[in-house]
């Protein structure tokens, strides 16, 4: 049996949990490592269905867990060390889709750890190479350069949106772009943005708060801001930075694992 139909029969069975199989794992080592399997299936689903090129997952003699490509690189999915920022860490904090808006309290940022090594892998390591895969996308307020999948993504959320806006103009503000891709560093850190790889747009700063622009901790505009955007974005693969405790409520990134994650495990426990 191919390693991929593995992993979606080990799906099948996590899903197949009753909720409190999730919430109250039994302390035995037989129900941890069934636990620790299932998160692995329901991760590399969700990989797959976001990033075709990635093929299958591999473990090598030293514990670490590998996704490879089909071109035959590979990046590190889980270390066998705990605590290292790779693609299992990148996707273990849940994310609450809309109406969820738990509260965020600092620790609280699902998605904003991101998977430099996949990243690279799928979109580029540097400015040139990022920069040759680029497609631009019509927007309100300026076009938007963006990675092609993620450009595909942003046209259907506006394709969302577009007939909403005849009933609520008042959203049309909202929607102004900031910007797509560039390639910079987040404020005041030394890792790349997201932006960087041509995945993330930031919208109207003037009616989304950025946590290092307030002192509010949080922000009422992360309850308030308008549902109907966040919905259209996370329907076609974005995450919203207005979940974070470090708030971004401009910026919309496309993790399409991340989304497809939190919508399978909806089906089986709370998000939080």
């Amino acid at each position: 049996m191919r390693v991929h139909s593995v992993i979606l029969c080990l799906l099948g069975l996590l899903l197949a949990l009753p909720p409190a199989a999730w919430a109250e794992p039994e302390p035995a080592q037989a129900q941890t490592n069934a636990v620790a399997a299932g998160e692995e299936a329901l991760d590399f689903h969700c990989l797959r269905q976001a990033y075709p090129a990635l093929e299958r997952l591999e473990q090598d003699a030293a514990g670490r867990q590998w996704l490879l490509l089909a071109d035959g690189r590979r990046v590190l999915y889980r270390d066998a060390q705990p605590g290292a920022a790779d693609v299992a860490a990148s996707m273990a904090a849940p994310y609450p889709l809309e109406p969820e808006r738990p509260p965020t309290p600092p620790g609280v940022a699902p998605g904003r750890l991101r998977p430099y090594d996949l990243f690279t892998a799928l979109y580029g390591g540097d400015r040139v190479a990022v920069n040759a895969g680029l497609v631009t996308v019509p927007w309100p307020g300026r076009q938007v350069r963006l990675s092609p999948a993620a450009a595909q993504a942003l046209e259907r959320v506006f394709h969302r949106l577009a007939p909403l806006l005849e009933e609520r103009p008042d959203l049309r503000p909202y929607l102004d772009s900031e910007g797509g891709f560039a390639w910079r560093r987040i404020a005041g850190e030394d890792r790349l943005s997201a932006h960087a790889f041509g995945i993330a747009i930031d919208l109207n700063a003037r009616r989304a708060p950025y946590w290092r622009w307030s002192r509010q901790r949080p922000h009422p505009r992360q309850r308030d801001y308008p549902p109907e955007i966040v919905d259209a974005f996370e329907a076609e693969g974005f995450i919203w930075g207005g979940k974070w405790h470090e708030y971004d409520l401009m910026h919309f990134e496309y993790r399409p694992e991340i989304i497809c994650k939190a919508r399978l495990r909806a089906k089986a426990l709370p998000v939080f």
